[in-house]
């Protein structure tokens, strides 16, 4: 099944979630949530690769821990895609959107589209057989809202 965003804009966009595991603008969700990492005695690999060669700033070692495999990341990642064009792509005419999702409908502001992201897989698989998503909205690094198992953007 595929979602559209529709409504009052001037072209219907059709999206095939199943696609962007493809796509080079897909977010790993680590990327946009802050969860940091202390650095602490227990953690060895860090403190001694300090003491050996010395400290590097920024530090990388969680970068390169991340990126060491790349197919291990799409294996395992959780993986979101910014809504922002695929909504600018519509040219909508309306300043809201209703998304219809699992709790029934919520209207959404289209100034505010840039916090919007679509989770499309959790550890390596996607989210819902279906093709559906969830809706996240992302502020300053934390989740700030969650719609669940969207399957309509409508502009009203």
């Amino acid at each position: 099944m595929l979602l559209q965003i529709k409504g009052n804009v001037d072209f219907v966009i059709t999206i095939d979630s199943s696609a962007w595991i493809f796509d080079d603008r897909k977010i790993h969700i680590e990327d946009l949530i802050n969860e940091d990492e202390e650095i602490n005695f227990d953690d060895s690999v860090e403190w001694n690769r300090q003491i050996i060669e010395g400290e590097t700033l920024p530090p990388t070692l969680k970068s390169e821990k991340k990126y060491r495999n790349k197919k291990e990341e799409l294996l395992n990642g959780t993986f979101l895609m910014a809504l922002d064009p695929f909504l600018e792509y519509a040219e909508p005419k309306s300043v809201t959107y209703e998304i219809t999702h699992k709790d029934g409908k919520t209207a959404l502001a289209y100034k505010d589209r840039y916090d919007h992201y679509a989770q499309f897989s959790k550890d390596g698989q996607r989210l819902y057989e279906d093709g559906m998503v969830d809706l996240l909205v992302i502020k300053d690094g934390e989740i700030v809202e969650r719609y669940e198992y969207v399957t309509s953007f409508d502009f009203v």
